[in-house]
């Protein structure tokens, strides 16, 4: 008779959890018996009683198991625990909500993966924590960037192995991120946001030829408009207020570094400015008076202009 665990978990949370349970699984002794999807509770149930007693103890993974619907509590005497003969390795795609009975859920185990926090700050303590458990000597500030730029936790979880493995027991700083973690598109954009904030005119100018191949500088005026948003807003505020300012917009940490750096080097008044223009230059584009890369540039150059005149 068959051993029932859940996962309920979708995408690549959903792979990873049932990778590490048939790893799990294969060094208790249990063979892979395959894969397949959704189908019927007894037909399923009663595949799990044919394993002979003296047959190899198995594991076999049910995909889509949403399909299967509401399991039938007259089912229950059949179910095993973990040392049944056969284990049915349930993956639904959310959670599974009324699918078990009160009886049911007592005789099966459910496997959830760790709760990742929302908030960029907590965030950032789970990823450095994981970081330790997998021995990758990650800095504040590459943890911070990882965040802030990659919204799967999965996707955080790859990009610090590949990191580590890369690393080979060596620091893993900002700098080895930007390099490493993101596609040439991604890492010119944050290249060239990160030198308007320290306001390093040659490598801005670079970046933005680089761009100027692009049909649209859209992307470019949105990602630089989110870059200086909280600028803005520390300049209202007392510099104390900066926690104020990452709860209220839900700014990450690493955007809330560059805004402070861009306050080092521009004034409130010509971050402003350019955030205006921006704004104006957005709307235009979707009109008749589009001024394209030239007035992208223009208003690049009036506040770099600016830099180290702070008022």
């Amino acid at each position: 008779m068959p051993h029932l665990r859940v996962i309920a978990s979708g995408g690549a949370s959903a792979r990873r959890l049932v990778a590490e349970e048939l790893e799990a699984l294969s060094k208790k002794g249990r063979a892979f018996a395959g894969t397949h999807e959704g189908g019927e509770w007894p037909a399923l149930i009663a595949a799990g009683r044919s394993v002979g007693l003296f047959d190899d103890k198995r594991v076999s993974v049910v995909e889509s198991a949403e399909l299967l619907g509401p399991f039938p509590d007259e089912l229950l005497p059949y179910l095993e625990g973990d040392d049944a003969s056969e284990v049915l390795l349930l993956v639904f795609e959310k959670e599974t909500g009324k699918t078990f009975s009160p009886a049911a859920k007592k005789r099966i185990i459910q496997i959830k993966g760790e709760s990742v926090p929302f908030w960029s700050a907590q965030r950032k303590k789970w990823l450095l924590d994981l970081a330790g458990k997998e021995g990758v000597a990650l800095s504040d500030d590459a943890a911070a960037l990882l965040v802030e730029l990659l919204e799967d936790p999965e996707e955080v979880r790859a990009e610090l192995r590949k990191l580590g493995s890369y690393a080979h027991g060596a620091p893993v700083d900002a700098g080895m991120v930007k390099e490493l973690s993101f596609d040439e598109g991604r890492n010119t954009m944050l290249k060239f946001l990160d030198a308007f904030c320290q306001a390093r005119a040659p490598e801005v100018f670079a970046a933005l030829e680089r761009f100027k191949q692009e049909p649209s500088m859209l992307p470019l005026l949105t990602g630089l408009y989110n870059r200086i948003r909280p600028a803005l807003y520390l300049g209202i505020f007392a510099p104390a207020g900066g926690e104020r300012v990452r709860s209220a917009l839900e700014i990450k940490d690493y955007a809330l570094k560059m805004g402070r750096e861009a306050l080092r080097h521009y004034s409130s008044k010509a971050l402003t400015e350019l955030s205006f223009g921006l704004l104006v230059l957005s709307w235009k584009e979707k009109t008749s008076f589009a001024e394209g890369w030239p007035g992208f540039e223009s208003l690049l150059m009036t506040c770099m202009a600016s830099a180290g005149k702070r008022q």
